[in-house]
């Protein structure tokens, strides 16, 4: 993994271009100077081959006109005698083209072919010639004399071995120094990256680090022209956005002080709206008591007991909301908890008339959670459903599935449903449609199903019924 960083890394990259730039222009000009090289070198030898088969035509002129033969022998062998001597291969031939002599420098130039000559009308000076498999020219030349005109010819055979050695010693150097120039143009390559690319390895760094969380850090401003400015413009943002960071984390906390305090404010509207009716009917027969000045009858005393008990009914549900109690989860299998509340409700939906269809899973669904706090969610919900289609028939519907992980129950119902514009507020304390309600039910229940991990959703279409949907992670 940290190799294929390495490679993938824009550093690396431009390292291994520059040194395969490098690489590819040493040898491409090595290849042209070695080309040229050659081509001068096969000039020069050319050039020499001509003259000395010059300088060996002027030598053999008079033993050919006295045909010694041994002379002429003599002088071809002599010209091959050196190590350093070009020619391998000479023959001599008289005017007609017959071979006369013939000389060469060790046996493995006597196995050599002179290509076709035209004797009868030969060239005009030297004529040049290669062969195409071995490392030898072949030069032919008119041996001539002003007051007789062509006595004989001269042919050779010029080794190519000294310029291929010749080129050998040149390409070993040529290779030596092109190593040298690309090592040391890798090396100033990974220099200039280096240089070139610090600048851009250090603001990677910063925007890593502000990505990791530290805001307000400054990077050193290295580079020159628009790296320059790049690392400046990082500075000034990366300052900037500390700032707004910070003043977006001071807007939210008066955000989250305001919100707790309108919470409080509407917790306390409630609880003072839902306790100021009962406390009116106990200080209107206490004030009735008074002005009569007598005691309270039995039916009085009736009435402010269940306004007491509906007071403290209220404080209960407040505080279960406020600061509910930390209960302990266990393994909990939802069609009982559905079955238990299906018991406790049934009278209820016999004494209204409702069907009841179940469709429960066959294996056992269970969960992680508080069982009496489930069963609390469920009989809210149900009894909510049963309120809905109070003095109508229908039918109440009660089905358990799993989904991706999840648990969902979906309970519907076929009363009146519930107005949209009161969707959105169904679940906020306090709220209700119902004459004696608190608005605290679907509000402990939207809490408790949080408090599971769970997903509440209503959907209702008035006059067709309400699906509740609540899910659990299994």
């Amino acid at each position: 993994m940290r190799f294929k960083k390495i490679f993938n890394s824009i550093a690396f990259r431009i390292s291994v271009t520059i040194a395969v730039v490098v690489a590819a222009s040493a040898v491409a000009v090595g290849w042209l100077i070695l080309r040229e090289e050659r081509k001068t070198l096969e000039f020069e030898l050319r050039s020499k081959g001509r003259y000395i088969a010059e300088i060996m035509s002027h030598h053999v002129v008079e033993p050919l006109l006295y045909e010694e033969r041994h002379e002429i022998f003599s002088l071809l062998q002599g010209s091959m005698k050196s190590e350093e001597s070009l020619v391998v291969y000479a023959e001599v031939y008289d005017k007609n083209g017959e071979l006369i002599v013939k000389a060469f420098k060790n046996e493995k130039f006597n196995k050599l072919k002179m290509p076709p000559y035209n004797f009868k009308d030969p060239i005009d000076g030297v004529d040049i010639q290669e062969d195409s498999k071995l490392p030898v020219y072949y030069l032919s030349l008119p041996i001539n004399i002003e007051t007789s005109g062509t006595i004989g010819f001269l042919r050779l055979g010029i080794t190519k071995e000294f310029l291929y050695s010749t080129l050998e010693g040149v390409k070993r150097k040529f290779y030596l120094l092109g190593a040298a120039v690309i090592f040391v143009g890798i090396m100033l390559g990974l220099w200039m990256a280096r240089k070139v690319l610090r600048p851009i390895l250090i603001l990677n760094k910063g925007v890593r680090r502000v990505g990791e969380g530290e805001l307000g850090i400054e990077v050193p401003v290295v580079g020159e022209g628009e790296i320059k400015e790049l690392a400046l413009s990082f500075n000034r943002m990366s300052v900037k956005l500390k700032e707004l960071i910070h003043s977006i984390q001071s807007a939210q906390e008066h955000l989250v002080r305001t919100e707790k305090l309108y919470a409080v404010g509407e917790f306390s509207a409630g609880v003072a709206h839902e306790i100021k009716n009962p406390l009116t009917s106990i200080k209107m027969l206490m004030q009735t008591a008074k002005q009569k000045k007598e005691p309270l009858s039995n039916m009085d005393i009736s009435i402010i007991e269940g306004e007491i008990n509906r007071i403290n009914h209220i404080v209960k549900q407040f505080l279960a909301f406020a600061r509910p109690e930390k209960a302990e989860k266990t393994d909990v299998n939802i069609n009982n908890v559905l079955e238990e509340v299906i018991t406790v409700t049934r009278p209820k939906m016999k004494q209204s008339t409702i069907k009841l269809d179940q469709k429960f899973l066959s294996r056992e669904p269970i969960i992680k959670g508080n069982h009496d706090a489930l069963k609390q969610v469920f009989l809210n919900i149900i009894l909510n459903a049963i309120q809905a289609m109070d003095g109508r028939e229908g039918t109440l519907s009660i089905e358990t599935s799993t989904n991706n992980g999840n648990l969902s129950v979906v309970i519907k119902d076929t009363g009146g449903g519930i107005p949209k514009k009161d969707l959105k507020k169904i679940f906020n304390p306090f709220f209700t449609t119902k004459k004696d309600g608190t608005g605290m039910g679907l509000a402990l229940t939207y809490k408790t199903i949080n408090e599971h991990s769970g997903k509440i959703k209503i959907d209702s279409k008035p006059w067709i019924g309400t699906t509740v949907k609540v899910d659990f992670p299994l």
